[in-house]
C-alpha cells in the first residue's frame, strides 16, 4: 500500500475544475514511491505446484518428510534454555527439532533472546551434521512461525550458517541432492537471498545436456526463480528439443517461464514449431499461467520463419477470449507485436473484453493494451478501439497511486494514445513537468517516450503552453536515440538492408535530379533518417539545403524554415523520401503501424511532403532505368516534378 506521505506527494496532481470532474495539474511534488511488493508471486507458486502434483520423480521437500521429535510435550527443552557443553551433533539436532516443535505449536519466535546461546552453539557445530541432518534442519525451519524479517536475531544466524555449510558440500553432492536441497530453500522462501541455490545451479549447469526431463524442468524452475541464466542456456534448449514430447504442456510452461525470465530466446525453429503445435492442440484446456508463459516465450523468440505458425495460432485463439483471464487475453493481443502480425478479429474481441472490465484493469495492463491499439493501428467494425482510447484519459485521472508507483507506465500510455490522436494537454504537462520526470527517471536521460511526447507537445504549437524538455536534454536524446546516418565510406557503421535501400534511393534520386541529396533526421524522435529533396517548382530544379540547417543529431525538429532558410516560399517544396521497411507495416494488411502513420502525419504537419517507398517495391526493380522510372512517378505524384 502507498503511505500517507506518498499519497500526499502527488495530491498536487489533482485539482477540481468542477465538482464533477478532476483534472491533473502540472504543479506537483514527487518523492520516491514505496518499493513494497504488493502482490503474491502466484506464477512461481503455480509452477511449483505442477512439480508437486506430478507423478514424475522430482526432487522435492515434501511436507510429510518434515522431521518429528515423537513427543507430545511442546515445552522448550531444558538443553535449549541451558545449552549443554560439548553436545554431540545428534543431541543438538534433536534439541533443535524439539525447539522448532515448541515454537510451531506455541507461536514463539526463535529470535527470543533465551534461545541465543543454544543457536550459537548449534551454528558452531553445524559443520559436523550429516547431510540428512542438514536437510532436516532445512525442513524444520519451514515449520517456524513466520519471522518479522529474514534478518532477525537467531533466525538469520541459523539460516546463514546453514547456507554456508550447504555451499561447502555442493561439489560432492549429486544433481538429485542439489535439486532436493534447492527445493527446500525455495519452500523456506530464501532461495534468492542465500547463495546455495545459485551456486548449485552453477554446478548443475555443467550437466544440463544430459539431464533427464524431470531434472531439466526442475533446474529451469530454479533459473526462473532466480531470474539468472546458468553458464550456457543453449544447453536447456538442446536438451528440451530432444525430450519435448516427454513433457506435459504444464511442464513446457515451466520451461517457457525460465527462458523468458532469463531473457533467453529459443532459436531452434523445429522446437518453436513443436511449441506452437502443442499449444494449439490443447488450447481448450490449458490453464492461464501456462498459456501466458508459452505466449510470452513465443513472442520473445519468434522471427520471420514463424509468421505462418503465429498466424494460425492467432486464429485458433479467438474462441478462447471469453474462457481465459483478462491477463491471458492481453498476452494474446501482444503475441504478434514483435512481428507486426495482427489478427484483427482476435484483437477486436480482446478489446471488447477490456472495455467491459476496464475499471478493474491495472495501469501496467492499460499501458500494454494501449500499445496494441497504437501499434496495430486498426479500425474495427465495432469502433471499440476509439471508445477505449477516449475513455482512458479520464480513467488515468483516477489512478494517482498507480502513476506514482509506475510513472513510466503513465508516460508510455500518453505516447501510445497520441498515436491515435488522443491527448490531454494537462496530462501531457504533468508528464513533462521536471519534478515528475525526475521521479520517473531518477538518474540518466529520460526514455525515448519522452522524446516523442516533447516533440508532440512542440507540434501542438500554441495549443500547449506547459513545460518542455530542456535544449540540452533534446541534444542528448538526438545523439543517443537516433541511429547513425548511413555512409558507405564509414566502415565502422554496419549497414543493414534498410540502410542499403536508402543509399540506393539517394544515389538514384541524385542522378535523376542532378543534385546532391541529403540524409537527415527530420523527426529526431524517430530513430531512422530520411532523404530530403528541396525542389523549386518555378525553376523546376532541386536546390541544396540552407547553410544554416542544424547539424546532425542535434535533436531539432526540422521545419521548412530550417531546410530552406530565406527561400521558404510557397513554390518551394521539401520532399521527404522515407523507406517503409517490413517493421513499418502490419503484415498482410494494407496499413502502416501506428508509429509510422504518426510519422507521416507529423511530416505533413511541418509542411513537408512525404514520399513513401516500400522496401519490397524497391527490391523488385532490377535495372537503373526501372528505378529512375519508378522514382519519377513517385516524385511526380508528390510534387509534380
Amino acid at each position: 500500500m502507498i503511505s500517507t506521505t506518498t499519497r500526499c506527494m502527488l495530491r498536487g496532481l489533482v485539482m477540481a475544475r468542477s465538482p464533477a470532474r478532476l483534472l491533473l495539474h502540472r504543479h506537483i511534488r514527487t518523492l520516491p514511491a514505496l518499493p513494497a511488493k504488493v502482490f503474491v508471486d502466484y506464477e512461481n507458486q503455480y509452477a511449483h505446484s505442477i512439480l508437486s502434483e506430478s507423478l514424475k520423480p522430482y526432487q522435492l521437500v515434501r511436507s510429510s518428510d518434515s522431521p518429528q521429535t515423537g513427543t507430545a510435550d511442546f515445552a522448550a527443552p531444558q538443553h535449549v534454555l541451558v545449552p549443554k557443553r560439548n553436545a554431540q551433533p545428534d543431541e543438538l539436532y534433536a534439541d533443535l527439532l524439539a525447539l522448532i516443535q515448541h515454537c510451531a505449536h506455541t507461536g514463539t519466535q526463535i529470535s527470543e533472546e533465551r534461545f541465543t546461546d543454544f543457536i550459537g552453539a548449534l551454528c558452531d557445530e553445524l559443520h559436523k551434521f550429516s547431510d540428512e541432518q542438514l536437510l532436516g534442519v532445512l525442513r524444520g525451519l519451514q515449520q517456524l512461525p513466520t519471522p518479522a524479517s529474514t534478518k532477525v536475531a537467531n533466525y538469520m544466524e541459523l539460516w546463514n550458517t546453514l547456507d554456508i555449510e550447504c555451499c561447502r558440500r555442493i561439489e560432492r553432492w549429486s544433481s538429485a541432492q542439489l535439486l532436493l536441497v534447492s527445493d527446500g530453500w525455495y519452500q523456506l522462501g530464501l532461495a534468492r537471498i542465500g547463495e546455495f541455490v545459485w551456486q548449485a545451479l552453477r554446478k548443475l549447469g555443467r550437466k544440463i545436456r544430459k539431464m533427464p526431463p524431470a531434472q531439466l524442468v526442475q533446474s529451469m524452475f530454479l533459473c526462473n526463480l532466480l531470474r539468472r541464466p546458468v553458464f550456457e542456456m543453449f544447453d536447456f534448449e538442446q536438451n528440451l528439443a530432444q525430450c519435448v514430447d516427454q513433457m506435459t504442456l504444464q511442464e513446457l510452461g515451466i520451461m517457457a517461464m525460465g527462458f523468458f525470465k532469463t531473457q533467453t530466446p529459443i532459436r531452434n525453429p523445429e522446437l518453436l514449431q513443436q511449441l506452437y503445435t502443442r499449444l494449439q492442440a490443447q488450447l481448450d484446456s490449458v490453464e492461464d499461467i501456462t498459456l501466458v508463459a508459452l505466449l510470452k516465450v513465443l513472442r520473445y523468440s519468434s522471427k520471420l520463419p514463424q509468421v505462418e505458425a503465429l498466424g494460425k495460432l492467432l486464429v485458433a485463439l479467438q474462441p478462447q477470449v471469453e474462457r481465459v483471464s483478462l491477463m491471458s487475453c492481453l498476452h494474446m493481443a501482444l503475441l504478434g507485436c514483435e512481428l507486426q502480425t495482427c489478427n484483427d478479429e482476435l484483437v477486436e474481441r480482446i478489446l471488447l473484453r477490456f472495455e467491459r472490465e476496464l475499471d478493474a484493469t491495472r495501469l501496467k495492463d492499460l499501458e500494454r493494451i494501449c500499445l496494441v491499439i497504437a501499434l496495430f493501428n486498426l479500425n474495427t467494425a465495432s469502433g471499440v478501439e476509439q471508445r477505449l482510447v477516449k475513455r482512458l484519459p479520464d480513467m488515468l485521472r483516477g489512478r494517482i497511486d498507480e502513476i506514482v508507483r509506475y510513472p513510466r507506465c503513465y508516460s508510455n500510455c500518453l505516447q501510445f494514445l497520441s498515436m491515435r490522436g488522443i491527448y490531454d494537454v494537462e496530462q501531457l504537462s504533468v508528464a513533462l513537468e521536471p519534478r515528475f520526470l525526475r521521479h520517473a527517471y531518477r538518474s540518466g536521460l529520460p526514455g525515448r517516450e519522452y522524446f516523442h511526447l516533447d516533440s508532440f507537445a512542440q507540434l501542438l504549437g500554441s495549443g500547449y503552453v506547459g513545460p518542455r524538455l530542456t535544449e540540452r536534454q533534446r541534444q542528448q536524446m538526438g545523439k543517443l536515440y537516433t541511429q547513425y546516418i548511413p555512409d558507405r565510406a564509414k566502415i565502422q557503421y554496419k549497414l543493414n538492408s534498410t540502410d542499403r535501400i536508402l543509399l540506393e534511393i539517394r544515389d538514384a534520386v541524385g542522378s535523376l535530379l542532378r543534385t546532391t541529396v541529403s540524409l537527415k533526421h527530420i523527426l529526431p524522435h524517430y530513430d531512422r533518417c530520411d532523404l530530403i529533396v528541396c525542389y523549386d517548382r518555378q525553376q523546376r530544379c532541386a536546390v541544396s539545403l540552407d547553410a544554416s540547417c542544424p547539424e546532425d543529431y542535434s535533436g531539432v525538429l526540422l521545419t521548412r524554415q530550417h531546410l530552406l532558410g530565406a527561400r521558404a516560399a510557397t513554390h518551394m517544396d521539401t520532399l521527404i523520401i522515407t523507406v517503409a521497411g517490413w517493421n513499418n507495416v502490419i503484415r498482410a494488411k494494407d496499413r502502416y503501424t501506428g508509429q509510422f502513420a504518426m510519422k507521416l502525419r507529423q511530416l505533413q504537419q511541418l509542411g513537408h511532403k512525404p514520399v513513401v517507398i516500400y522496401w519490397h517495391e524497391w527490391r523488385e526493380l532490377e535495372t537503373a532505368a526501372d528505378r529512375q522510372d519508378f522514382l519519377k512517378r513517385r516524385l511526380r505524384q508528390a510534387a509534380n516534378i
